[in-house]
């Protein structure tokens, strides 16, 4: 009887500690995480949110010609996207980069610049999760736009009106960048 009596009060002792501790936080599901802290991911100028988590699976980042990484980055985290892309401007523009354009809706995209890279973020709300795709690419030039040779306009200089392969989509020359040469092709 006095080993039950010492156990008794041993448990009691014990629970009691155990609850006073004030470990009985219960969390709200739906509340949203701090965005203030960041991380430096693969992208050493590219700040994200701390609750944003990499998808290594989703990602495929490589070194381009001036070695500073390029590529996709993938993330997600349970993260509202207004506030995410709200965040992600401000973080941004500290490191640097100038906003070029954003869009905003169903899903979110935004393009910032900063020499010699272009950085485009595409912003996902889905039930659980959000998600937040980020490309970093180099500089884009405006001297291959050049090579492109111009489709015909049908019913101007003596072009036919009636539809030709080139003016439903089916190319009828390739220009090869490397040679300036344009190849015709066959129908």
């Amino acid at each position: 009887m006095k080993v039950r009596g010492l156990f008794v009060t041993l448990a009691a002792t014990l629970m009691l500690t155990g609850c006073s501790a004030g470990d009985f936080e219960i969390k709200n599901p739906f509340e949203q995480p701090s965005l203030t802290e960041s991380y430096v991911s693969q992208f050493r100028d590219v700040p994200i949110p701390a609750p944003m988590e990499s998808l290594t699976k989703e990602s495929y980042v490589t070194v381009g010609h001036d070695g500073g990484r390029i590529g996709l980055e993938s993330f997600s985290g349970r993260v509202e996207v207004t506030s995410l892309a709200n965040i992600m401007m401000q973080n941004m523009a500290k490191s640097g980069w100038q906003l070029r354009g954003s869009s905003t809706g169903m899903r979110c995209i935004q393009l910032y610049q900063k020499e010699p890279h272009y950085a485009v973020i595409f912003y996902n709300d889905g039930m659980i999760n959000s998600s937040m795709d980020v490309w970093v690419v180099n500089n884009v030039s405006v001297d291959i736009m050049t090579l492109i040779p111009e489709a015909p306009v049908p019913g101007v200089s003596g072009i036919p009106a009636a539809p030709t392969p080139s003016a439903i989509g089916t190319p009828s020359s390739y220009a090869d960048p490397a040679s300036s040469q344009v190849t015709s092709l066959p129908y």
